[in-house]
C-alpha cells in the first residue's frame, strides 16, 4: 500500500470519523451556550443526526467499508452524547432510562462494529470517553458519569472479545482507569467513594470476564498480550482503590472495596499461576495503606483500625492458606499467608502502641502461633503426597515460631526483639531437624544474620535502658539468651547441617564477647553505656574479660573438640592483646594521660590493668605451645612480656610520683630505678629461659638488656647529675652483663656443647 493510499484512503477516514463525532458533540455544546432552541429539540435533533449517520454507514457498508465505519462510529458517539446530556444536563429523562438508552447504543455499536470493522469501535471509544468532558457543566454527579463509562467499557470489551481486537481492550482500560484517576485527583469528594469504588470493581470484573486472563486467552493465538491486560486491569484497579482509600479518609466502604478486589486477586492467582503475583501485590498495598492510616490515626478511631486490620489480615491469611491446597506452588501460598498475617499484626501493634501506652499483645501473638501450628498439622500429614508440601510446611512452622518469638518482646520492650528472633532461630533449627524440612534451615540462616546485625552492629544498643544493677541487668539477658539460643540451635543441626551449626557457634561466641565487653562498660558507667569517657581501669577490664574468655574457650576445646572453640579462644586472646596494646599501652597509658592509678605502691590499678592480662596471656601462650602452635604462642608470649615490662616501669614511676604518673618531673633516683629495675627484669627472664630451656625468654632477656644498655649510655650518662648514681648505674650494668655472660657459658652454651659432643660420639 502506497503513502497516498495510507493517507487518503485510511488516515483521512479515521480523522474524518473523529471529526464527525466531535462535530455532533460540539454542536450540542454550542446550542447550549447560544440558547438557540429548547433542550428537548436539541436532544431530538442530535438523536436524529446520530441515527442518520448510522443509516448512512450501513448503506455504505458493502461498497465503501471504511467510509461506512466512519459514519457509524460518529453516529454512535453522537447518540452517547445526546442521551448523556438528556439525563445529566437537562434532566429530561430519568437516569435509569438514560442508562437503558446508552446500553442500547452500546449494543448497536457492538453489532455495527462486528458487521463493519474495528473503526466503529475505536471512534466510538474516542468519542464516548471524551463526551463527558465536552459536555461538562461543572455539576458534580459521579454516579451517572461512571455508570456511563462502565456501559461504554462493557460494549467495547464485547467487541474486542468477539473480534480479538486486543489493542482496543488496552485503549478501553487506559481510558476507563484514566477517568477514575482524574476524578480522584481533582473533583473528588469523600461521598464519591461509593461510585468510584463500584466503577473500579466492575471495570476489573468486566476485563476478567472478557477473557483477558489466564488459560482462556490461549485461544487468542498469543496469550501474552491478554495476560498483560489482565495484570494491568488488576494492578491498576488495586492501585486506584488504594488511592481511593487514602482520598476517602480510609473509610469502611473503601476498605471493603479493596478487600473485595484482594479476594479476586487470590481467586485469580489460584485459578491461574500467572496471576499469583497480583495476590502478593494486594497484600503489599494493603499493608502499606494500614501503615499510612495508622501513622495519622485519631485515638477515637483505634477500634475501627484494629477491626479493619484484623479483617484484612484474616482475609489474606486464610484465603492464601485455602489457595495452597491443590495449587502448583503451595509453598508460595503458605508464605503469603504467613506474611500477610504478620504484616497486619505488626501494623496493628505499632498503631496501638503509638496511641495507647500499655496493652498486652503477647496473648494474641500466641493465638496466632496456635492457628498457624494448627494449619501446619494437615500439611505435615500430607507432606509426602502433596507436591511442594515441604515448603508450605516450612512457611507455616516459621510463622508459628515467629509469633511465639514475638510474644516475649511485645509483652516487654523493643530491646527484646533480638532475643525473640534468637529464640526463633533455635526453634527453626529444631523444627528443621524434627520435621526434616530444609527450608526452615534456610530461614534460620536469614534470621540469625538479623540477630547478629541487631546485637553486634547496632549502635542504638548503647542507648537501651539497662538499669544500674551490675551483672544482673538487660545486657546479661539481651546477649546471654541469644548466646544460649544460638548454641542450642548449633547443637540441633550439628549432624546434618555443618555450615549452619558452625555459623551459629561463631555467633554465640561473638555474643559472649560482646556480653563481657558491655558488662564491663556497664560496671564503670551504670545505665550510661553511651558515655564518651573510657577510663584506664575500663580498658583493663575489657582486656581481662576477653583474655579470660579466650582461655576458657581453649580449655573447653579440650573437652569438646570444636573448631569454633579452638579458634575462638585463639582469636580472643589475640584480640585482647591488640586491645591492650591500643588502650593501656598507647591511648590510655597513664605515663602521658591523666588516669589516676592509686596511691598504694604495687597493689594499685596497674597490677590489674597490666599484671593480670600479662599473666593470662602467658597462660594462653603456654596452652598453645603444648598444642604445638608455636607461632601464635610466640606472639602471645612476647605480648605478655611487654605487658610485664610496662607494669614494672609504671610501678617504679608510681613509687616516685603517686597516683598521677604524668605529673611532675623524673628525679635522679627515679631514672636510676628504671635502669636497676630493667636489669633485674632481664636477669629474671634469663633465669626463666635457662630453667625452662626456653629460647623465647632468653631472647626477651637480651632485648631488655640491650634497651637498658642504650638507656644507661645514652640517657643516664647525660641526665644523672649525681656521680654516685652514675657509678652505681654502670656498676650494676657491668655486673649484670658479666653475670649474664657467665650464665650463658655455664648453662646454655656448655649444655649445647655437651649435647653436640654426645651426638658425635654416638655417630
Amino acid at each position: 500500500m502506497g503513502l497516498e493510499e495510507k493517507l487518503g484512503a485510511r488516515l483521512f477516514v479515521w480523522v474524518g470519523a473523529v471529526a464527525l463525532a466531535l462535530a455532533g458533540t460540539l454542536f450540542v455544546k454550542y446550542s447550549i451556550d447560544q440558547g438557540w432552541i429548547s433542550p428537548p429539540v436539541r436532544i431530538a435533533l442530535g438523536v436524529l443526526f446520530g441515527a442518520a449517520l448510522l443509516v448512512t454507514g450501513e448503506l455504505l457498508r458493502k461498497g465503501y467499508r471504511l467510509l461506512a465505519q466512519a459514519c457509524s462510529a460518529a453516529g454512535i458517539a453522537d447518540l452517547f452524547a445526546c442521551f448523556l446530556a438528556a439525563s445529566n444536563l437537562y434532566h429530561l429523562i430519568p437516569n435509569l432510562v438514560a442508562f437503558a438508552l446508552m446500553g442500547l447504543t452500546a449494543a448497536v455499536g457492538v453489532a455495527l462494529s462486528l458487521r463493519q470493522g474495528p473503526l466503529v469501535a475505536v471512534v466510538g471509544l474516542i468519542g464516548g470517553f471524551f463526551t463527558p468532558y465536552w459536555l461538562s457543566t461543572g455539576s458534580h454527579r459521579p454516579g451517572p458519569l461512571f455508570g456511563y463509562l462502565l456501559l461504554l467499557q462493557v460494549g467495547l470489551l464485547a467487541v474486542t472479545r468477539l473480534r480479538r481486537w486486543w489493542p482496543l481492550a488496552g485503549l478501553t482500560l487506559l481510558a476507563g482507569m484514566g477517568w477514575a484517576a482524574l476524578w480522584l485527583a481533582f473533583p473528588f469528594r469523600p461521598e464519591d467513594g461509593l461510585w468510584v469504588g463500584l466503577f473500579l470493581l466492575a471495570s476489573v470484573g468486566a476485563f476478567l470476564a472478557s477473557g483477558f486472563a489466564g488459560r482462556a486467552a490461549a485461544a487468542w493465538g498469543d496469550a501474552r498480550i491478554p495476560l498483560g491486560l489482565g495484570w494491568a486491569a488488576l494492578g491498576s484497579g488495586l492501585g486506584l482503590l488504594a488511592a481511593l482509600a487514602g482520598r476517602g479518609g480510609f473509610g469502611t466502604t473503601e476498605w471493603v472495596f479493596l478487600g473485595i478486589l484482594g479476594a479476586a486477586c487470590l481467586a485469580m492467582g489460584r485459578l491461574d499461576e500467572a496471576f499469583e503475583g497480583t495476590a502478593w501485590l494486594a497484600v503489599i498495598l494493603t499493608t502499606i495503606l494500614l501503615g499510612l492510616w495508622g501513622a495519622g490515626l485519631a485515638p477515637d478511631a483505634l477500634g475501627l483500625y484494629l477491626a479493619t486490620a484484623g479483617s484484612l489480615g484474616a482475609l489474606f491469611a486464610f484465603g492464601a492458606y485455602a489457595c495452597l491446597w491443590g495449587s502448583a506452588s503451595p509453598g508460595r501460598w503458605a508464605a503469603l499467608s504467613a506474611l500477610s498475617a504478620l504484616g497486619a499484626f505488626l501494623m496493628a501493634w505499632r498503631t496501638h502502641l503509638g496511641l495507647v501506652h500499655g496493652g498486652h499483645w503477647g496473648p494474641p501473638a500466641l493465638v496466632m502461633a496456635f492457628l498457624f501450628l494448627a494449619g501446619a498439622v494437615p500439611l505435615a500429614s500430607r507432606r509426602n503426597t502433596l507436591k511442594g508440601g515441604e515448603e508450605a510446611l516450612a512457611a507455616m512452622a516459621a510463622a508459628a515460631t515467629a509469633f511465639v518469638s514475638l510474644a516475649v518482646p511485645l509483652e516487654l520492650h523493643r530491646e527484646w526483639m533480638a532475643v525473640a528472633w534468637a529464640l526463633e532461630v533455635a526453634a527453626l533449627c529444631w523444627l528443621s531437624e524434627r520435621l526434616r524440612v530444609g527450608a526452615l534451615a534456610k530461614l534460620a540462616w536469614a534470621l540469625a544474620a538479623g540477630v547478629a546485625a541487631r546485637l553486634l552492629l547496632n549502635p542504638f544498643v548503647l542507648a537501651y535502658p539497662t538499669g544500674s544493677t551490675p551483672v544482673l541487668n538487660w545486657i546479661l539477658y539481651g546477649y546471654g539468651l541469644p548466646l544460649l539460643a544460638f548454641a542450642a540451635g548449633a547443637w540441633f543441626v550439628h549432624r546434618d547441617r555443618k555450615a549452619l551449626s558452625e555459623a551459629l557457634q561463631w555467633g554465640a561466641l561473638a555474643f559472649g564477647g560482646a556480653l563481657l565487653a558491655l558488662e564491663v562498660r556497664h560496671y564503670f558507667h551504670p545505665g550510661r553505656l553511651d558515655s564518651p569517657r573510657v577510663d584506664l581501669a575500663e580498658w583493663g577490664g575489657w582486656v581481662v574479660a576477653w583474655m579470660a574468655l579466650g582461655l576458657g574457650l581453649l580449655a573447653a576445646s579440650r573437652r569438646w573438640p570444636l573448631r569454633s572453640l579452638d579458634w575462638g579462644g585463639r582469636l580472643l586472646l589475640l584480640a585482647a592483646l591488640a586491645l591492650a596494646a591500643l588502650g593501656p599501652c598507647l591511648v590510655a597509658n597513664p605515663a602521658w594521660t591523666r588516669h589516676p592509678v592509686g596511691d598504694t605502691p604495687v597493689f594499685n590499678a596497674l597490677l590489674f590493668v597490666y599484671g593480670v592480662p600479662a599473666l593470662l596471656v602467658l597462660l594462653g601462650a603456654a596452652e598453645l605451645r603444648s598444642r604445638g602452635e608455636e607461632r601464635i604462642s610466640r606472639v602471645l608470649g612476647a605480648g605478655g612480656l611487654i605487658l610485664l615490662f610496662c607494669l614494672l616501669t609504671l610501678e617504679i614511676r608510681q613509687g616516685f610520683r603517686g597516683s598521677l604518673l604524668q605529673a611532675g618531673r623524673a628525679t635522679n633516683m627515679e631514672n636510676y630505678a628504671y635502669s636497676a629495675g630493667w636489669i633485674l627484669f632481664g636477669l629474671v627472664l634469663l633465669g626463666a629461659g635457662i630453667a625452662r630451656r626456653s629460647a623465647a625468654f632468653r631472647y626477651a632477656s637480651l632485648a631488655v638488656m640491650i634497651l637498658t644498655i642504650g638507656k644507661i649510655f645514652l640517657y643516664d650518662l647525660a641526665h644523672l647529675k649525681d656521680t654516685l648514681l652514675r657509678a652505681l648505674s654502670f656498676l650494676g650494668l657491668g655486673t649484670s652483663l658479666l653475670l649474664i655472660a657467665y650464665l650463658y657459658m655455664r648453662f646454655v652454651f656448655r649444655r649445647r656443647d655437651e649435647c653436640e659432643s654426645a651426638a658425635s660420639r654416638e655417630s
